[in-house]
């Protein structure tokens, strides 16, 4: 259909359309009765002159100014966050205190848009629970009450502010003197995690644990960072026979480095650290064979050169 046989449809059409004009003196009709849908419209509906004069109003760019407007604000963003700096190199890392009358004072890097979680756990790798915590509310999240910072045996620290320094107090349970720590940020490092390890029982060490066989050395670096996946860079792996499917061996310097959730009964391990998830790691002279206890069941676990396991199939290797 042409134009102009459109304009001459609508001229026939919207005269029938359009409703009976009201007598100046003759009521209008309810509004049950008044006539709905499209009919209803035209009486009420504003002219394309004052929608376009209302949409000005309302939204007064074309669609390339706001697009404009999108590129410079994206500008600005990436200038902002260019301000704050590079990206933190972040970390893990594990310091030990011998009690919290040692006199050590351990440093933390935190950073603004950065959490950092701080844990603290006893000589048997034990979760210790903290009672209460004294630090700048501007190291914590926003929260109500900071009782999340005080249900557990973990602190988390996240700076509203780039260059903040400060320090933490954390009472821990069952403790007369509290553990501090100095607080520092703006640094090219961010501690994402910091595990501290008291060397103390806490209140919720198993006693077992607590018995070492002679010779046992306490407090082993290696072993707490190979529980954080840190692996020595001399280590060789080894296979695993007999083990569960998160079972890793390594032979370094001479010794037996086992990481395992089962307790080693034989031989007596010359260190040992647990995880706060439950997990160990051990050092052994080096050995063939280890005898370890899991759900009350004992397991003897093989010890193999990974290029040397024709003898027998290794529990898992998902490396």
């Amino acid at each position: 259909m042409s134009a102009a046989s459109r304009l001459l449809l609508a001229a026939i059409l919207l005269p029938a359309a359009a409703p009976a004009p009201v007598a100046a003196d003759e009521e209008p009709p309810p509004a049950a009765e008044r006539p709905a849908g499209p009919e209803a419209w035209p009486e009420h509906a504003a002219s394309d002159a004052d929608v376009a004069r209302e949409g000005r109003a309302a939204l007064p760019f074309t669609e390339a100014q706001i697009e404009a407007l999108g590129r410079l604000l994206r500008r600005t963003q990436e200038a902002t966050a260019r301000g704050e700096g590079e990206p933190p190199q972040g970390r893990i890392r594990r310091i030990r205190i011998a009690s919290p009358g040692s006199g050590a004072i351990p440093e933390i890097a935190v950073r603004r848009g950065y959490a950092t979680a701080v844990s603290f756990t006893d000589a048997t790798g034990a979760p210790w629970p903290i009672e209460d915590v004294l630090v700048d509310r501007r190291f914590l999240p926003e929260v109500e009450d900071g009782g999340e910072n005080r249900a557990t045996h973990l602190l988390y620290l996240v700076p509203q502010r780039r260059y903040l320094h400060g320090n933490a107090v954390v009472k821990l349970g069952g403790l007369a003197e509290p553990v501090v720590a100095v607080l520092r940020g703006g640094g090219a490092e961010a501690d994402f995690r910091v595990d501290v390890r008291l060397g103390l029982p806490g209140p919720d060490a198993d006693p077992a644990l607590l018995v070492r066989p002679e010779g046992f050395h306490a407090g082993d670096p290696q072993l707490l960072e190979l529980l954080g996946g840190a692996v020595p860079p001399d280590a060789e792996r080894l296979a695993v026979e007999g083990g569960a499917r998160d079972d890793r061996a390594w032979r370094s310097g001479g010794d037996l480095l086992l990481l395992t959730r089962a307790h080693l009964l034989s031989p007596g391990p010359r260190a040992a650290e647990r995880g706060p998830g439950g997990r160990w790691a051990y050092r052994l002279p080096d050995t063939p064979y280890a005898l370890v206890t899991r759900g009350g069941r004992e397991t003897r676990l093989g010890f193999r050169a990974r290029d040397d396991v024709s003898s027998f199939k290794e529990a898992d290797d998902d490396e």
